[in-house]
């Protein structure tokens, strides 16, 4: 119950403060006293709009991917070293990193929703099909389903590496932008970014949108958004961020005041493309129409069948703590699913309410919403897989410990020791999803 009040507290401080800030961001005129004056100091990076070049581009991407190809290799010796039965193909050990949600993908990308049944029921149209179509666009080229989707991975993660350098290097520079790519491939469950798994889709394109709304390349924001919002659910919210950073830039309030009517027009009809973002959970809604004839039925499966429903972030915590500090409960659950799940949420928390004063707003708004739409789930068994999603956070962290680079170098050392831990649970088939 402490943690749960604890966390709350934290995430809404951190709301509030990012709401006062954004307020005064957009033209509203706020009390002229200490604490207003404390929210609303600018505690953001200067935009220093470093150029990144192509060679540099490719060097993040080739770098990316020779990690993801070593994380690939580093695990087959793990998985030799812990199991004790027959020798492991290379077809068995590629098979290891197919786990738990990754045979979904893989048939759905091989026969499609419709084919896909269990116990009389589509079931798996809870899964989003951008991920298995690209999967499956690839298998025929290499004619394979699990390899094709291993390497749907790897290409997007290099590719959103290179994206998230270029984003974070017009703000903070090219040295953050490179301690933050580093924090991200060595994060504890950034191994899921090169399995069967839709995180480097979702890496790639969320990143992706964030740079064309950076940069206010609205109609791209809109189709980039569509195609977020294909391959998981919550990618039609990054119409908030859109939101947020053309109110910040294009200061439509203080247009009302000054009754700038034809001016405000103009500005509202170039964020307009954004609006295309919705399209692609409407796509998602008319696949489920087709399958089963009605729209909305995946929202039953999630309830009955995966008992997936959304509460109050505070009674995922309370039963995270409960469950991980239950010395009855299996000790494997405790440490691979229960009591990371919760240190992810408080540490998510925490990023939120750091990055309220420190980050830029539509960055901020994306945390929040973000938190708040995977830390309500009512059986947070992939928590600290969704977590390690909050890309922000990881440019916040690489720019407080900018100026101590010990600092820096005993996190992304902690998380590399975390990250191999986890790999090997992972593909030894221990409950880490």
């Amino acid at each position: 119950m402490i943690l749960s009040i604890l966390v709350s507290i934290i995430f809404f401080a951190g709301s509030a403060i990012f709401l006062v800030r954004f307020l005064g961001e957009a033209g509203v005129s706020l009390p002229d006293n200490r604490v207003f004056s404390f929210i609303t100091a600018d505690k953001a990076a200067s935009p220093l709009e470093e150029k990144t070049t192509a060679k540099e581009c490719v060097y993040i991407f080739i770098a990316a991917l020779l990690f993801r190809i070593f994380i690939f290799v580093i695990g087959w010796l793990a998985v030799g070293i812990f199991r004790d039965d027959q020798a492991l193909s290379f077809m068995d050990y590629c098979g290891r990193w197919n786990l738990w949600d990754g045979p979904h993908y893989i048939e759905i990308a091989r026969d499609g929703y419709a084919k896909h049944i269990e116990d009389g029921q589509h079931l798996f149209l809870v899964f989003f099909p951008l991920y298995p179509l690209m999967a499956r666009i690839l298998a025929l080229i290499v004619r394979n389903y699990v390899i094709s989707s291993i390497l749907t991975s790897m290409l997007c993660f290099g590719g959103g590496c290179v994206l998230m350098y270029k984003l974070v290097s017009m703000d903070y520079g090219k040295s953050i932008a490179k301690t933050s790519v580093i924090l991200l491939s060595v994060s504890p469950f950034s191994f899921f970014f090169g399995g069967v798994m839709t995180e480097s889709t979702f890496f790639l394109l969320i990143i992706a949108t964030f740079l064309a709304i950076r940069q206010h390349k609205w109609f791209l924001a809109g189709i980039l958004g569509i195609l977020a919002s294909l391959t998981r659910s919550f990618g039609v919210f990054m119409v908030f961020p859109a939101a947020i950073e053309w109110a910040q830039t294009e200061k439509p309030l203080m247009l009302m005041r000054k009754k700038q009517w034809k001016e405000l027009g103009k500005r509202f009809v170039r964020l307009l493309p954004v609006a295309l973002t919705p399209i692609g959970t409407l796509i998602y809604l008319y696949i489920n129409y087709r399958v089963e004839g009605d729209p909305f039925v995946f929202m039953k499966y999630q309830s009955e069948h995966w008992n997936m429903n959304l509460q109050y972030f505070g009674k995922t915590v309370k039963m995270l703590a409960e469950r991980g500090f239950n010395s009855s409960d299996d000790i494997t659950l405790r440490a691979s699913l229960f009591l990371p799940g919760l240190v992810s949420i408080i540490l998510a928390s925490i990023a939120c309410l750091f990055g309220a004063r420190r980050l830029r707003s539509m960055y901020t708004v994306f945390m929040l919403a973000y938190f708040l739409f995977n830390a309500a789930a009512s059986w947070p068994l992939s928590v600290s897989r969704y977590m390690s999603c909050m890309f922000p956070a990881f440019w916040l962290v690489a720019s407080l410990t900018d100026r101590n680079k010990h600092v820096t170098d005993i996190v992304i050392a902690s998380s590399a020791v975390l990250m191999g831990i986890y790999l090997t649970g992972y593909l030894t088939i221990h409950q880490i999803m």
